[in-house]
């Protein structure tokens, strides 16, 4: 089976702010450098063969790839199907700005099984999750039988959970993901496990500061 490391990137300018990143180049924060060092350090340490590192080419996301492909001695692969969800105009908003510039999309976004719901000037839900869907895809067919690590975002990997697993991951927005925690899934052409969800061992406590809700 090819098992696939899923990792949020470090604590963003975003994060740090409570406001939602979508497609935008935040920064990575001090903190969110020392969450992916930390990370870095755990995965070369470990001893596992990884045999390749897939990320986002969102900046908060690379640069996190960037620093742990170091420690592995390896090339991060971008792939633009890693990519957060497009918020559109929501991008930079906290919260309660979202929910007073577009009072009607807030409503609608409330529902999170409404798949048809379009973020204004952003993406559809439903075709974020099928985009995550192909790009999961295409990376375990490219490694059979293999270890890999893919750093990304919240929402992403959401999507790629509720993917791989629809009747464990029904409520896709509900599992917290902080920021540099580490999620293992096993998958094969017939079946995928869970193995290990939102670990943060490595990080002393660090791992979730400054999270926006839903916001990758």
């Amino acid at each position: 089976m090819t098992q696939l490391i899923l990792m949020r990137h470090g604590q963003s300018v975003l994060n740090e702010q409570g406001k939602w990143g979508g497609w935008s180049s935040a920064e990575l924060t001090p903190l969110g450098r020392v969450q992916a060092e930390a990370v870095a350090r755990r995965l070369a340490e470990s001893g596992e063969a990884i045999a390749a590192l897939y990320s986002s080419p969102l900046r908060r996301a690379w640069d996190t790839a960037e620093i742990i492909g170091r420690a592995l001695n390896l090339r991060p692969i971008p792939h633009e199907g890693l990519r957060e969800i497009n918020f559109g105009q929501v991008d930079g908003l906290s919260l309660e700005e979202f929910r007073a510039a577009f009072p009607e999309h807030f409503a609608r976004w409330l529902d999170r099984s409404d798949l048809s719901f379009v973020w204004p000037g952003g993406e559809r839900r439903a075709d974020f999750f099928r985009r995550v869907g192909r790009a999961a895809e295409e990376i375990v067919a490219r490694h059979p039988n293999e270890t890999v690590v893919v750093v990304a975002h919240g929402g992403t990997i959401r999507g790629i959970l509720g993917h791989f697993l629809p009747a464990e991951f029904g409520d896709w927005w509900s599992y917290e993901l902080g920021n540099c925690a580490l999620t293992r899934v096993e998958v094969d052409s017939s079946r995928a496990r869970l193995l290990v969800l939102n670990d943060t061992a490595h990080l002393d406590g660090g791992g979730t500061h400054g999270e926006a809700t839903d916001a990758g």
